[in-house]
């Protein structure tokens, strides 16, 4: 071969290498132009000044909410967990400790949920909260079980979802028992709906107005110092206080899709990139995970295994079917936003997925779940067909051929 030929084929080599490294961003461009993505911003309409959010963050880490004052917002979301608890569900009342060690000293009540993050959770896209979406904006409207009776009264949809825990028994009110109460039990009682949110205000109303202890008369202090009349006080005024801590302490950060998606090509790595197309293209993920907090806030089933313990009749989580009451809701969660979702293991309404690679997995081969974890999903036995029936069609169209690409996924999802 003369010297002449050698060199042309090694320029050829070299320029098909370029152009494969340029294909491949090539086809991301193409991706983002259809797809319409953008670098996300979670812009919010809070506005907030320096006393609300610290007031905010006095409530946020305040036992004073709870019913035996035993428990904080702060308990189940922390920096180390990507403002989650690192639990497959949380513990609520009585429960000592953070992570795993509220499970170990074994004296809290199971709240039967993962624990969602924080992060972002101001952002004006976001529509729907909680697994099942029981808090909706819908128009220029806040949709929730209280109907239209506190029309008005919650600046956004974040503040009147962040004191529903504070109405529930297991999470904020207390372990229900024939001879000891708090307060707020008391006022509760059998109350639901908008007539527990009066009666849980006027327990907490009593408490700051006649504090009787350094915490509740530190809430009463702040609240004060903003001109909340504590004769007038209710939980809308908490949520509000509440959703501008969020969004001050718990903002989206900036990640290494978005700094590409800026123009910053070496922000990724290849195998990343080829995630991303794998993401968007033959996975199928954007179908669901789409927007630039990859969700699109609708609801889906993909038949997660019910594991031991569920909010409803016989251990189960129905999911939205438990608002809506509709058959064809049962077992459909709302679609989990996936920034910084390498930081919020374990994964699922429930936790049952210990890591991104299993959940993964379980999208396109629910059986090899099954086959590795015969102990915690035994009790899905009799309703295995009910559960992989719900499953959304689309998760059929998932085409992954081997390991490769599955790690390439999951690479792309470390960078998001």
């Amino acid at each position: 071969m003369s010297t002449f030929r050698f060199l042309n084929l090694l320029v050829l080599f070299f320029t098909c290498m370029n152009i494969y490294a340029l294909d491949l961003d090539e086809k991301l461009r193409l991706i983002k132009t259809v797809y319409k993505l953008e670098p996300k911003t979670c812009q919010t309409n809070i506005k907030a000044t320096s006393n609300e959010v610290n007031t905010g963050k006095i409530l946020f880490n305040s036992v004073s909410l709870s019913g035996d004052r035993d428990v904080s917002c702060a308990n189940c979301h922390l920096d180390e967990f990507g403002s989650a608890d690192g639990l497959p569900i949380a513990v609520g009342v009585g429960g000592q400790g953070k992570g795993y060690g509220r499970l170990e000293n074994k004296s809290g009540v199971l709240v039967q949920r993962n624990t969602i993050s924080l992060k972002g959770r101001a952002s004006k896209e976001f529509s729907s909260f909680f697994w099942d979406g029981k808090v909706q904006r819908v128009d220029d409207r806040i949709i929730s079980q209280f109907g239209s009776k506190l029309d008005g009264k919650f600046d956004t949809p974040l503040a009147l979802a962040a004191i529903l825990p504070l109405i529930e028994r297991d999470e904020f009110q207390g372990e229900a028992s024939f001879f000891n109460s708090n307060d707020i039990q008391d006022s509760v009682r059998d109350s639901v709906y908008y007539d527990r949110y009066l009666a849980t205000s006027k327990a907490l109303r009593q408490r700051f107005l006649h504090p009787d202890n350094e915490e509740d008369n530190k809430v009463s202090t702040a609240l004060t110092a903003l001109g909340i009349d504590l004769n007038k006080f209710e939980l809308a005024h908490i949520g509000n206080f509440l959703a501008k801590f969020i969004n001050s302490n718990f903002p989206c950060k900036e990640s290494a899709w978005d700094r590409y998606l800026s123009g910053e090509k070496s922000a990724i790595t290849k195998k990343q990139k080829k995630g991303a197309v794998m993401f968007y293209g033959k996975g199928r993920c954007a179908s669901c995970h789409s927007g630039s907090l990859f969700s699109n806030f609708q609801f889906h089933s993909i038949g997660v295994p019910q594991g031991l313990f569920g909010p409803h009749s016989r251990h189960r989580d129905i999911g939205r079917a438990s608002v809506t009451h509709k058959v064809d809701d049962i077992y459909r969660f709302r679609t989990p936003p996936l920034n910084e979702v390498k930081n919020t293991a374990p994964y699922g309404h429930n936790g049952v997925f210990s890591d991104l690679r299993s959940i993964v997995i379980y999208h396109f081969n629910p059986v090899d779940f099954y086959i590795k974890n015969p102990k915690l999903v035994q009790d899905d036995y009799y309703r295995l067909g009910s559960l992989l029936d719900s499953r959304d069609k689309i998760l059929s169209a998932i085409e992954l051929n081997n390991e490769k690409e599955l790690e390439q996924l999951l690479e792309f999802l470390n960078a998001i």
